[in-house]
């Protein structure tokens, strides 16, 4: 017997479309072959009355609702918060209509959370943290999506955007795998941690690793430059900041900050107030050629 579709008539026989019935339950019970060594035990509650409510207020974002189903979507959210549907709807939401795919990243980290075989969520996560500029987290995303999609629609639609990544980033980086990169970007995000939290040695330490790796990666110079001016190191913080601008002559926070710091002295750290990520080159990642945005993956 062939599996229904999710938008089939439920094989129970309650009339109902196979994805507000039974396909919830199936997920729960048995998710995809292989998941079960490598993810901890859940117990997720499933409701199918709230399932509904949620599909209707989704249908209704479908057809163009916009701003108009705002008000049904946070009652639904408030009423249940720790529902992974809920959950889900706000991230849709937040994603699609407010246009603040970094905004909807928790709402999807919930519902996966709550309900880990969930691959919609999985996939439009992947969404929200690509558009976010965050490729460790969109890649993950993207590969729980294909492990735990029960039709090959989500599974097909993961894949592409995983090959697409690999594509852009293989051609404009040195790394020869995705693999590679997300590691380096995981390495990266360490030593920014360690700069934010002014642990300079620390961040020091791990942005030169980076760019053992990565030797043209700009932004690690700039933030290396950035570490060595808290420790006083006025010198070494100017050549990382010139070795940044020969990579890139525009790249901003470099030109602005090498101005502040050229008048520190040596051997006189310089701290600033707060040090803010700039993804500055994440538009040119949205921005390349041959990606149009995979859709939100429907319930």
């Amino acid at each position: 017997m062939n599996k229904p579709g999710r938008n089939d008539p439920c094989p129970c026989g309650s009339e109902k479309k196979y994805k507000q019935c039974c396909l919830s339950r199936e997920q729960a019970a048995r998710p995809r072959a292989g998941a079960l060594e490598r993810d901890e035990p859940f117990i997720a509650e499933l409701r199918p009355d709230l399932d509904e409510a949620v599909d209707r207020v989704l249908r209704r974002l479908e057809q163009g609702a916009g701003t108009r189903i705002e008000s049904e979507i946070a009652a639904l959210f408030e009423e249940n918060p720790d529902y992974h549907l809920t959950n889900y709807a706000m991230g849709v939401y937040r994603a699609m209509v407010i246009k603040d795919p970094a905004g909807a990243i928790r709402f999807f980290e919930r519902a996966v959370k709550i309900l880990p075989p969930f691959p919609e969520a999985h996939f439009n996560l992947g969404n929200a943290a690509r558009q976010a500029f965050d490729i460790p987290k969109a890649v993950a995303a993207y590969r729980a999506a294909e492990r735990y999609a029960q039709d090959e629609g989500i599974a097909e639609m993961a894949r592409k955007e995983l090959q697409w990544l690999e594509k852009i980033l293989l051609k404009t980086t040195a790394f020869p795998t995705l693999d590679a990169y997300v590691a380096n970007a995981q390495l990266f995000d360490r030593a920014f941690q360690f700069l934010t939290d002014r642990q300079f040695e620390q961040a020091v330490e791990l942005f030169k690793r980076v760019l053992s790796e990565n030797p043209t990666h700009v932004q690690s110079y700039g933030n290396l430059a950035l570490a060595y001016a808290g420790l006083g190191r006025r010198s070494d913080a100017m050549a990382c900041f010139d070795r940044a601008l020969e990579l890139d002559p525009r790249y901003q926070p470099a030109l602005l900050n090498r101005h502040v710091m050229a008048q520190m002295r040596e051997g006189e750290p310089f701290i600033p107030e707060a040090v803010q990520e700039v993804q500055f080159y994440a538009d040119r990642l949205r921005n390349q050629p041959g990606h149009g945005g995979s859709d939100a993956a429907r319930i």
